[in-house]
Order: C-alpha cells, then sequence, then structure tokens
C-alpha cells in the first residue's frame, strides 16, 4: 500500500496542536530525575552499547523502556510513510494486535500526530498523544478507532531516531489507563542520546562485518588465504594456517610461524631500517608437488596488526598469462621453457627452431620486459602474474 505523503510547513503542523496542550508540546521538561531514575537511565545505557546489530539493539532498547516506564506494550517501529512499509518489534513479543492493525496504521500514517510530528520536525524528543490532541479528539479520530480502541490502548509516548531518509524510527510506549508523566518524558529524553548512539553503532558494526563476510567469501572464492598478524595470528579464512603448515612446515617451539616464513616477515618489517635504504616489500614463494605458494606481506597501519595473504598456484604460467605481457605467442612459448629451466639447445629441440633463433626469442623478452638475463626474468614474471592473481 503506497501513501502519497503531502509535506505541509510547521506553521501547518503547529496549527494541529490544540487546547492547553501547545504549550506542553513545545516546552522542554524541568522534571529533575531521581537517583534510582538515573541509575536506571545509566543501566539501559550501558546495555544497549554492547549490541553489534541492529535487530539486537532494537530488543535491548524496549526490554530497557520496559523496565522504566511501566506500559501495556512497548515497540520499536520503523515506518516510511512514503512507501507505507512498516517494520515494529514488540515488548511483550505477545501483545494482541488485531488483525489488520498494521494496515490501518500505514494507511492512517499521515493523520497520527506524533509521525506528523516526527516526519516534519528534527526535533526526535519525547512526545505524546496528548500533546496534541486532548483526549475527546483522539477518541473521536480514525486513528482510535481503528488502531487504538481494538488494543485497548488510551496514551501513548515515544522518542525517535534520526535518519538520514524519509522514514520515522521510533521507540513507542504505549498505556490503556494512565497517561505517561513528565518524570516519564525526562526518563525517555535522558535515554534518547544514548539509544541514537548505540543504534548508529550498531549498524555500523553490522555495516563492517557484512562487508568483511564479502570481502573474505570474495578471497575464499578465489583460493587466497588471510591470516591477521594478531597475537596468536588469527585465521580470517578457515585452514589458511593449515596450508601456511602444508608448504612450509610446522611451527617452531617458540613461535607460532615455520622458521622460513618467520625470517620472511622479520626482513619485510626490517625493510625501512635497511642501510641500503628502504626496500620494496617481497613475495615468499615455495614450489611443492607442482603447486607453488605465494605469501604477501600486508604491512601494519596505525592500530591495524597487518597479515598475510596465501594463494595456491599452479607453477607453470600458461600461454595467455605470458601473452597478456606483451610478449608475441613464441616468445612466451620460449619465456615458458626457460623460466623452468630449460636451456636454449632444449627449449629449441622442442620447439623444432635453432639454438640461436631461441636466443634471439630471448633478447627480444629482455628488452620487452627490462630484465636482464633468466634470473630477473623468472622473478619478474612470477611476481607480476602472482599480482594480477591477487
Amino acid at each position: 500500500m503506497r501513501i502519497h505523503r503531502r509535506l505541509g510547513s510547521r506553521a501547518s503542523l503547529g496549527r494541529q496542536v490544540t487546547g492547553g496542550s501547545s504549550i506542553a508540546c513545545y516546552q522542554s521538561s524541568m522534571v529533575e530525575l531521581t537517583a534510582t531514575d538515573l541509575e536506571g537511565v545509566l543501566l539501559a545505557a550501558q546495555l544497549v552499547s554492547t549490541a553489534q546489530d541492529p535487530s539486537v539493539f532494537s530488543q535491548l532498547a524496549i526490554e530497557q523502556v520496559a523496565r522504566l516506564l511501566p506500559s501495556e506494550v512497548v515497540t520499536f517501529n520503523e515506518i516510511d510513510p512514503a512507501s507505507g512499509q512498516l517494520n515494529f518489534l514488540s515488548i511483550p513479543s505477545s501483545y494482541p494486535f488485531p488483525p489488520g492493525t498494521e494496515q490501518h496504521l500505514i494507511a492512517l500514517a499521515e493523520q497520527h500526530p506524533l509521525i506528523d510530528y516526527y516526519v516534519h520536525s528534527s526535533d526526535g524528543s519525547a512526545k505524546k498523544i496528548s500533546d496534541f490532541w486532548s483526549q475527546a479528539q483522539f477518541r473521536a479520530s480514525a486513528l482510535y478507532e481503528l488502531v487504538y480502541q481494538p488494543m485497548e490502548l488510551e496514551y501513548q509516548m515515544s522518542i525517535t531516531l534520526r535518519t538520514l531518509h524519509s522514514n520515522v524510527v521510533a521507540i513507542v510506549a504505549s498505556r490503556s489507563h494512565v497517561d505517561f508523566s513528565e518524570r516519564d518524558r525526562a526518563v525517555l529524553n535522558a535515554l534518547r542520546p544514548h539509544f541514537v548512539q548505540a543504534w548508529y553503532s550498531a549498524r555500523d558494526h553490522h555495516r563492517l562485518r557484512m562487508l568483511l563476510n564479502s570481502t573474505i567469501g570474495a578471497l575464499v572464492d578465489s583460493d587466497v588465504g588471510l591470516i591477521a598478524l594478531s597475537d596468536p595470528p588469527q585465521e580470517l579464512t578457515a585452514g589458511a594456517l593449515a596450508t601456511l603448515y602444508r608448504h612450509f612446515g610446522p611451527p617452531t617451539a617458540s613461535s607460532p610461524w615455520p622458521v622460513q616464513v618467520e625470517q620472511w616477515m622479520i626482513a619485510q618489517r626490517s625493510r625501512f631500517s635497511s642501510s641500503d635504504g628502504v626496500k620494496l616489500l617481497t613475495p615468499l614463494r615455495v614450489e611443492n608437488g607442482g603447486r607453488r605458494m605465494v605469501l604477501r606481506y600486508l604491512e601494519e597501519l596505525g592500530t591495524s596488526p597487518g597479515a598475510v595473504l596465501l594463494q595456491e598456484q599452479t607453477s607453470r604460467p600458461t600461454q595467455q598469462s605470458l601473452e597478456s605481457l606483451g610478449l608475441s605467442a613464441r616468445e612466451a612459448e620460449v619465456t615458458a621453457f626457460a623460466i623452468n629451466g630449460a636451456t636454449n639447445s632444449s627449449i629449441g629441440d622442442t620447439m623444432y627452431i635453432s639454438s640461436a633463433t631461441v636466443k634471439k626469442h630471448l633478447e627480444n623478452v629482455y628488452a620487452k620486459l627490462g630484465v636482464k638475463g633468466r634470473g630477473e626474468l623468472a622473478a619478474f614474471v612470477h611476481d607480476v602474474l602472482d599480482r594480477q592473481l591477487l
């Protein structure tokens, strides 16, 4: 169901406030909370701050409001008047919402004094229905007839959490027999800044966790492992340490790393202290059973502990990957044999060309890639192709 929202001015909004309640709507509460109330607010703030997921925050928030403001029902509502969508969570979860309640509330969202106020105002502080309507006006409304009377609710107070969208995110307490007091308003207003901070924190934690999971999933799909250099090392992709040990051997008695890997990491960390000046990070490679394991060191940045990136590859570069370096098909074929240790003579015999032709092809390859000799050629090819795979 789509609701076409009519945006009114603050002046038109002010005309909705009638009678003596108009003063209460715009005045801040001057009630001083008791020591017990303040302790309750601090406990609530502490509990909601532990939430690292929006759904956990929602549950904790309504539990704390229900504890501090006894009510028939407390809900966490997210309503978008523009799209006609409503999501809510309630405590008690068994509270009887008559059939059609959600649909009626969505359809009448524009007429709800609290929703209308929050949509048109940047003020998310505690407001009551009685701030805007007298009890007689409330009972004469379609909102009361279709939504609140079937639930046997007469009074309501809410706060909202600021968003960047048109939706209204509110924590709502409802009662059947007595209206909310100024003490209740002061409690909600004291809770609100803590709830806003905890809600944003929970959403950020959730978003970052989803991004991390997506990144790790992409690494796993690409056969890449990641180990955080914390104490002890933490596998960010399952099986990364086992793969490392399979290729480089077991950890030592004094370190979680194999000897070769630990020496390599020490060299990477000390590259800035070298007397030869700053040195580039260099990958560590080992070949085993026709497979090559390549390790790359990801340096520490700020509070980040750094990490080791692992990838298993086939030892022999493909024809297509060598041609991607700018080599001709013939040059790529010669290069593949050369970096695997074949002599000019054996390459010529295999390819049915002379040794002199092989030598000429290699000279062209050296010139194109800017290397000198077979050793630099092998190192260059493996390093560049490793980076393309990562």
